[in-house]
């Protein structure tokens, strides 16, 4: 993140060469982050796999696969004040604009933007069908400007990235999202400029508050444990290649003159070679003369202590537990599985705050533009979010937990029914069981009708 007064941005915005020049050096250090840690490549041609000269264990992806699956595999949480104004419309409006942008999927893909770059960036605008809609920006294409004030409030958001013309010619292109305009340079000389009417900068920024990346802290360790397991590696390849050691045994030469005096290997040396390596029985001409292999002695369990402590250290730098862990396996409760968690945990405490944050700022700057296009007045501070994990649960407990929470008349069906943990929209599971209750009642009324009629206001039963 780069703080700046107003006064400042203006004068970037005169240079657009010197702002690129800014915040490059923190756009490479996300390229790095992605392309060199977490995916091992250069760029998306390229594979991971790995090489008998250098072990791969990519920690890198472990780490961000496991962690977005608990921080991100469920959406954020919504409900309105039910003294709000307006509730029940505001409710409305947050669901439709909610599955209108695929909020899920949206969210999965900021998180791990979060989890991998350190940074994660939301742009919201209004399409050419008046919808309100919003999508991720690429992290290791944007960067955020803040003022200087306590409130560090948000001046604007920088891209950068480069387009390839017709003729294969590389331009590198700029541009600014501000909280009056869109202004766009390619090679540094300004091709666009557009007002956007949202009175505000129409994004909302998830930067990590120490720039780190969830493998970052761990780098030297995932280093070591790979180094480590190279080196087992190359001693197991060259007892593989061992050499078999001949004492008093007389081989041919291996190299012979050639026509032009040249040293060459000789073909007969290699052919006795062969021969002995097939054959069963090699006699050895001297008496104190032996055969044997050439091998490295390997200590593996002194190397396999040192893994485990390199493999120690990954998970208490990173927090992500290994689920290849005994005593995680056996953890067989919510208690024992909340410890074991415990350190991942503490991250997403933090990872929690900074996007509520900017989850409340995504629904001021939509609440401003419904109230802006005369649909509505809302305050998003109606708004409660919630960040949910993504945990394994015994669902026959929850549905029970879920039963007492409804029976005990403290808790809203809704609730109830997200504490259940099955896999249902709350909202729309309580509309069909009302709709099922009203065909029901609509079907004994026409039963009772039916009956009434039958009998006649006489109370006799008609012919």
């Amino acid at each position: 993140m780069f703080y700046m007064s107003r006064d400042e941005l203006s004068r970037y915005l005169t240079e657009p060469a010197r702002l690129s020049a800014l915040i490059e050096p923190m756009l490479a250090h996300r390229r790095e982050l992605y392309y060199d840690r977490y995916r091992r490549g250069r760029d998306r041609t390229a594979m991971m796999g790995s090489s008998r000269k250098k072990k791969n264990a990519p920690s890198e992806y472990y780490i961000v696969n496991m962690a977005a699956g608990y921080l991100g595999g469920k959406a954020p949480m919504y409900r309105v004040s039910p003294k709000a104004n307006g509730a029940a419309a505001l409710a409305e409006l947050i669901e439709t604009v909610r599955r209108y942008n695929d909020d899920e999927a949206t969210f999965t893909e900021l998180i791990r933007d979060y989890l991998i770059k350190a940074a994660a960036y939301l742009y919201i605008w209004q399409n050419d069908e008046n919808e309100i809609a919003y999508a991720p920006l690429d992290a290791m294409e944007t960067a955020a400007i803040y003022d200087r004030s306590v409130e560090r409030n948000l001046l604007a958001i920088v891209r950068k990235w480069e387009e390839t013309d017709a003729d294969s010619k590389v331009h590198a292109v700029l541009e600014v999202i501000d909280d009056k305009a869109i202004r766009r340079w390619r090679d540094n000389q300004p091709t666009g400029f557009a007002l956007h009417h949202w009175g505000d900068v129409p994004a909302c920024a998830f930067e990590n508050p120490d720039g780190l990346s969830i493998f970052e802290p761990a780098i030297d360790s995932i280093d070591g444990y790979e180094q480590i397991m190279t080196n087992i590696l190359s001693m197991t390849q060259y007892n593989d290649d061992a050499k078999l050691l001949l004492v008093g045994y007389t081989l041919p030469k291996a190299t012979i003159k050639d026509e032009n005096g040249k040293d060459i290997p000789n073909p007969e040396r290699k052919a006795v070679e062969d021969e002995l390596l097939k054959a069963k029985v090699i006699a050895v001409q001297d008496d104190d003369g032996g055969i044997e292999w050439l091998l490295k002695d390997v200590n593996y369990d002194g190397l396999e202590s040192v893994l485990k402590t390199e493999l120690e250290q990954i998970t208490m730098f990173t927090g992500v537990p290994n689920m290849t862990d005994e005593a995680f396996a056996s953890a067989d409760n919510a208690t024992a599985l909340g410890y074991k968690l415990y350190a991942l945990d503490q991250y997403s405490a933090t990872s929690d705050r900074v996007f509520k944050k900017g989850y409340n700022r995504l629904w001021e700057l939509i609440c401003a533009r419904v109230k802006l296009r005369g649909r509505g007045t809302y305050d998003f501070r109606d708004i409660e979010i919630t960040m949910q994990r993504n945990l394994p649960t015994d669902r026959d407990k929850s549905i029970d937990r879920a039963a007492r929470m409804k029976s005990s008349g403290l808790f809203s069906d809704e609730t109830c029914i997200n504490e259940s943990q099955v896999e249902v929209d709350a909202k729309d599971e309580l509309k069909r069981r009302d709709e099922e209750a009203q065909r029901e009642y609509d079907a004994m009324a026409a039963r009772v009708g039916e009956v009434t009629e039958e009998i006649g206001n006489d109370g006799k039963r008609s012919a």
